[in-house]
């Protein structure tokens, strides 16, 4: 439990430094509207993850790469504090600013709580399938060697090749503790509660707006994931960042901002979501309304700022992706642009991408799978539990209505709202069409659901809302509890140390001069058995391309 408190406390020092220092840089101009700790810890994570994969591109991230941040931390903060003193600044000059936030009572004993309840979950072990199938082998990797060309031949889900990966590696610490921590989604987890806890309005002046109905959608989430916060998944996050920009972007409507930066930045946010998960793609539409906007106000060196920060968080990524696979995106085989000798087959990627389809939509063999909309998407529904159906068909409804109130805006020329809304729809369209499991995008119906309350300006029925939405917090702090009996026990457990993930029983086989370990049941082989391959079949159709693991490995 110490060792996930002063995880989460480095986390949270780095992001909120650089993240800093790189905010109050690039947007100078802005109002204090971009001065808060959510946009530094969002801006921050940012920054460290397009830093840890740029370095994996040369090096192991582990030591060196913690050592470099460390030292250049401490340089930012030197800085700070000698100009913050000698501008006539100081301790009392941040106490008076401390003070002049008043912070309600009951908000700090709601994230009390909440720090409480995650750090009980984050001491659980990670028991998500997919973390002892490939995520725990991913951060290996990157903790061992520099990005490996080919390494989806050995295992070809490892060229899934997550940003969050980089940044998982990056936050183990195993360099330290002899032991790599898999902290990150309870800490997202945490500062997604804070964010909420600090920031709903419930009751009072100008409460229950689409924001805070956003914000009570934030808290479902993180509840219905709790059993996956001590996992290294990567779904927590990437939702966790499409709830934050349409969050973000309809607190900026209500409080009327124009400045298209702002916006801008949130577009930043939606393409660091898709170096997390490709199932984020959709939101990036939200580009449409910060680039007219800036165009129509002439501001190019906003417009040039904005789109060499999207190329700068994309390039690390697309140049991992092809050294992976060789593919530009995986598992997208139409930009089949590179012809290097790593390169997987490209029946390996087609395959991939279809099962990726029927595990989404329940199909039970190639046989049976269907490309035609109509075809599948009664069976599908039907495969749904009972509250799941409810919420689709909900959701249906609130399609219906957002396609008028798009129409009904475009006469008003609400662009902004019109851009959300247009997203909101997209979103669940691109879901459907793609991998329409309900853990990979349940989350965009509640959205859908929320946006389209906001719009109808469901809170103007004051007293039923506000009940509504307390009820819903209730509930969702009373489901997080359910954690505490279970993880006081584990407290006894793990004062210190946070569960290491699960060991899977697996031999060693001879590959070449190397040995590989393979499960001796099933296909997950855990952290520790490493390296690993998930079935015997890709050891026969490999090849090391040199005398090392880090030169990477072709297929016959």
């Amino acid at each position: 439990m110490l060792m996930v408190f002063f995880s989460w406390t480095v986390i949270a020092g780095a992001a909120l430094i650089f993240g800093k220092a790189i905010t109050d840089g690039l947007y100078q101009g802005c109002s204090d509207t971009m001065r808060r700790p959510d946009i530094y810890i969002m801006t921050g994570l940012i920054f460290l993850n397009v830093y840890a994969q740029f370095f994996s591109l040369f090096y192991k991230v582990a030591g060196i790469a913690c050592t470099i941040l460390g030292v250049t931390g401490i340089v930012i903060l030197a800085v700070y504090g000698y100009r913050r003193f000698r501008s006539g600044g100081g301790i009392r000059s941040l106490r008076q600013e401390f003070s002049k936030k008043r912070v309600e009572r009951w908000r700090w004993v709601a994230f009390a709580i909440c720090f409480l309840l995650t750090l009980l979950w984050d001491i659980r072990e990670p028991f998500q399938y997919d973390t002892g199938l490939y995520h725990a082998q991913a951060i290996h990797w990157i903790e061992e060697y520099a990005v490996v060309p080919g390494l989806g031949n050995l295992h070809m889900r490892l060229a899934y090749n997550s940003a969050f990966m980089c940044l998982q590696a990056l936050f183990s610490l195993v360099w330290l503790l002899e032991q790599s921590l898999h902290t990150l989604n309870g800490f997202f987890c945490l500062v997604a509660l804070a964010y909420v806890c600090f920031t709903v309005r419930i009751w009072g002046k100008g409460s229950l707006q689409g924001s805070d109905l956003l914000k009570c959608v934030m808290l479902i989430f993180v509840v219905q994931k709790r059993y996956d916060i001590s996992s290294s998944g990567t779904d927590i996050w990437a939702m966790l960042l499409i709830l934050y920009i349409f969050v973000k972007w309809s607190e900026y409507m209500e409080s009327k901002e124009t400045d298209g930066s702002l916006y801008g930045y949130l577009v930043l946010v939606g393409v660091y979501a898709v170096t997390v998960k490709l199932s984020a793609a959709s939101t990036v539409a939200l580009v449409c309304y910060p680039l007219y906007w800036l165009i129509k106000e002439k501001k190019w060196r906003s417009v040039f700022a904005h789109a060499a920060g999207g190329f700068l968080i994309l390039l690390p990524w697309l140049i991992r992706n092809v050294i992976l696979s060789g593919f530009l995106i995986y598992p997208f085989g139409a930009l089949d642009l590179f012809r290097p000798d790593w390169k997987m087959d490209k029946a390996v990627l087609e395959k991939d991408s279809l099962e990726i389809k029927m595990y989404a939509r329940g199909t039970p063999s190639a046989a049976d799978y269907e490309t035609a909309f109509t075809g599948w998407i009664s069976k599908w529904f039907l495969r749904q539990s009972a509250a799941d159906r409810v919420l689709i068909l909900l959701g249906a409804v609130c399609v219906l209505v957002i396609l008028y109130l798009l129409w009904k805006k475009r006469k008003e020329k609400c662009l902004p709202e019109s851009a959300l809304l247009g997203a909101a729809l997209l979103n669940i369209v691109f879901w459907l069409l793609t991998a329409p499991a309900m853990r990979y995008g349940g989350a965009y119906i509640y959205i859908l659901i929320a946006v389209t309350l906001g719009s109808i300006g469901v809170w103007r029925l004051k007293k039923p809302c506000t009940v509504l939405a307390a009820g819903i917090i209730l509930v969702c702090l009373g489901l997080y509890a359910v954690s505490l009996r279970e993880g006081i026990q584990e407290v006894g457990k793990y004062v210190i140390d946070q569960p290491d993930y699960i060991n899977r029983a697996a031999t060693l086989h001879p590959f070449e001069d190397e040995h590989i370990w393979m499960p001796d049941e099933g296909d997950m082989t855990g952290y520790w058995n490493f390296p690993a391959t998930p079935a015997g079949g890709q050891l026969r159709v490999l090849k090391m391309r040199g005398e090392s693991f880090q030169e990477g490995f072709a297929h016959e």
